[in-house]
């Protein structure tokens, strides 16, 4: 499924693919790959589920080695048809970040910046 709604993100987005850390209430942890990422949030992709509204850690690692660590909010989610032959579902994820210092925010806009204008 693609999304066919209207922009409405408050930052700019660029399709990167950073390893990340999610950390469920459940107390266990996901290692996955952001499909795209801006100072306000990120998009990821999870074989598990999360309720909207749910709160995760999140920890993401930029590229120069730059680590990121905050609190993360489901604000929303697709389930899409996996491609594996077992046919488990898969889920899309958009997360705000919540608790995110200034100067990391400053870094992934930069970094996100950087890779807009290439």
């Amino acid at each position: 499924m693609i999304w066919q709604g209207s922009e409405k993100r408050k930052f700019p987005r660029a399709d990167i693919s950073c390893k990340i850390i999610i950390y469920f209430p459940e107390e266990h942890t996901v290692s996955a790959r952001t499909k795209n990422i801006g100072c306000g949030g990120l998009r990821v992709m999870l074989k598990e589920d999360l309720r909207i509204s749910s709160v995760v850690g999140v920890e993401i690692f930029l590229d120069g080695g730059k680590v990121v660590q905050c609190k993360g909010k489901v604000v929303w989610k697709l389930e899409v048809k996996s491609r594996s032959s077992k046919n488990e579902p898969l889920y899309d994820f958009g997360i705000e970040f919540l608790d995110i210092k200034d100067s990391d925010k400053e870094e992934i806009n930069k970094l996100v910046y950087n890779l807009l204008q290439s």
